[in-house]
């Protein structure tokens, strides 16, 4: 007789562990894997000699990346909308979401199924609506349900550095995959994409699991390389164009050695330090820097200062002033301009207020103290609080012009921006913030406040620099770059950026060469991916 010495044991444990109570209870569990993530960047065998551009419905994405995520559901449960606590999310070690597809579903989830595969059959880009514009909400990406009743998006959020999921139904064994477009320079020293959600009745880590993909299939990994990279133009709608070099590529670049000193707008100086950041790529020598300490911060204060003292060499060959708007050419003689972009502002609110929407004439009545609690505009029962720029501020121009159609706003009553300690018979409580951060980081302090400042700054540091602030629509329309270019009812709040120099620039000078770097595609790419509008792409800075 033959004995298998641990076959018997093996055997009774195995049908003790399947007893009935001993069988593990079915819980609802959602894998991740990250099949792919990858920089589109230029091969070495073609720099120098043509640039790779990554391009989504007319646009260059600057520092493109693809990532593929496979979802499945691998918890033995159906996952209907009601088990969602949080839904899936994503993000991607900071780089901007641009656009995301869904690929190669089983069956594609209610909820889920984007903009351009809005209809089956019809080719994506023929759906009828404007290929630039998002079909959802604010920073979304349009999805359509099943049910018409829904109305579940896609939403990029978090100043498009996460994307999140609807609250979607995933049955057993239920597989989708993402195919995701990314700007922005990887992190290659970790793990880039990060996934979080909470589903009721679900096992470990609220329920989202990532699955590390072995080494044995890494086979399996190299051939979804290769599928993501033929999705591009089918799924994501990305248009890779090889082409040689323009005037205005690297090569063609103008580098002059030498450091400039950039001042005035804080709210375009995020936009224009990203800009001297990629000249410094192509031209190492060449340093543009914005708002250093000691420099005059604010349009008009900036283009006064220059004004006086830019007849000194000095300073006038190493000064540039950005301004939000056009300055007095009776006021400043001595200061040559140039349009640069459209940048977009935005009216902004305390999340507590419970308002997401104004009009221009309820703006008009909160500044000049006719509603004095956001109870009156159907928030919460608050005071309200004005933070608003200086006189010396470009964006204060704007507001007051463009949105008040006044000269200038009500006097400074407080110091605190809590109380009229300044002014006590004051009709309402209004202080004043010299540059964008601080009126921002006001308004993310107090409950009750108001205040506005440049629309890419409070997208992108929204949910970690100021969590507590939300943008409001005016008049029931989006500060956004679609809306400002919109035909008929366009968004108000914006203006032109202007460049000045105190009298023409020498030519191959620093400063001629920063102004010319500024038109180049490269520029461009950099402004459109802060929400500006380059005025090479539109109309409106005539």
């Amino acid at each position: 007789m033959i004995r298998y010495p641990g076959i018997a044991p093996a055997i009774f444990s195995i049908l003790g562990f399947l007893r009935p109570g001993r069988i593990p209870r079915p819980r609802r569990m959602v894998n991740y894997r990250v099949h792919y993530d990858d920089s589109l960047g230029t091969s070495p065998d073609i720099t120098g000699v043509a640039e790779l551009v990554v391009r989504r419905k007319g646009h260059d994405v600057p520092d493109a990346s693809l990532v593929m995520i496979r979802i499945s559901n691998e918890g033995g449960l159906d996952i209907g909308r009601e088990h969602w606590v949080l839904p899936i999310s994503f993000t991607f070690d900071g780089r901007d979401v641009v656009g995301v597809e869904v690929s190669d579903a089983d069956h594609v989830p209610a909820g889920l199924l984007t903009g351009d595969q809005e209809r089956p059959g019809v080719a994506a880009g023929d759906t009828g609506a404007d290929p630039g514009a998002d079909t959802g909400g604010t920073g979304g990406v349009g999805v359509r349900e099943a049910t018409a009743t829904e109305g579940a998006t896609i939403q990029i959020s978090k100043g498009k550095k996460a994307l999140e999921l609807p609250r979607i139904e995933l049955k057993r064994t239920d597989r989708i995959r993402l195919l995701v477009l990314l700007s922005g320079p990887r992190d290659h020293l970790r793990d880039a994409v990060e996934g979080g959600a909470y589903i009721k009745g679900s096992v470990r880590g609220g329920g989202l699991v990532r699955e590390v993909t072995p080494r044995r299939e890494a086979f399996y990994t190299f051939g979804w390389t290769g599928f993501a990279l033929l999705s591009l133009v089918a799924a994501i709608l990305v248009t890779v164009i090889v082409r040689p070099f323009s005037t205005t590529a690297a090569s063609a670049i103008r580098c002059v050695p030498g450091t400039i000193t950039v001042a005035g707008s804080t709210a375009f100086a995020p936009s224009v330090t990203a800009v001297a950041q990629r000249l410094r790529q192509d031209c190492p020598s060449s340093m543009a820097r914005v708002n250093p300490g000691g420099s005059t911060i604010g349009s008009l204060g900036a283009a006064a200062d220059l004004e006086d003292s830019g007849s000194s060499a000095g300073v006038s060959a190493t000064r540039l002033v950005i301004s939000d708007g056009a300055v007095s050419a009776a006021e400043y003689p001595g200061l040559v301009g140039q349009p640069v972009a459209i940048v977009i502002f935005a009216v902004v609110v305390n999340r507590a207020t419970g308002v997401s929407s104004l009009t221009a004439a309820q703006l008009v009545g909160i500044w000049t103290g006719q509603y004095a609690n956001w109870r009156q505009l159907g928030g919460a029962d608050l005071p309200i609080d004005v933070v608003s720029r200086t006189t010396d501020s470009g964006t204060r121009a704007t507001f007051d012009a463009k949105i008040l159609r006044t000269p200038t706003e009500t006097p400074q009553s407080s110091q605190s921006c809590t109380t009229r300690d300044l002014i006590p018979d004051s009709p309402v409580i209004r202080c004043e913030k010299s540059s964008t951060d601080e009126l921002l980081k006001a308004v993310n302090a107090i409950r009750g406040a108001i205040g506005y400042a440049e629309a890419a700054v409070t997208a992108d540091d929204e949910a970690s620099k100021y969590p507590n602030i939300n943008e409001v629509q005016l008049d029931g329309r989006d500060a956004s770059p679609e809306v400002v270019n919109a035909g008929r009812h366009p968004y108000p709040f914006w203006a032109v950026e202007y460049m000045y120099t105190y009298g023409q620039p020498a030519s191959g000078s620093l400063l001629s060469a920063f102004l010319s770097y500024m038109s180049t595609d490269t520029a461009s790419s950099v402004l459109q991916s802060y929400g500006d509008i380059p005025c090479g792409l539109t109309s409106l800075c005539r």
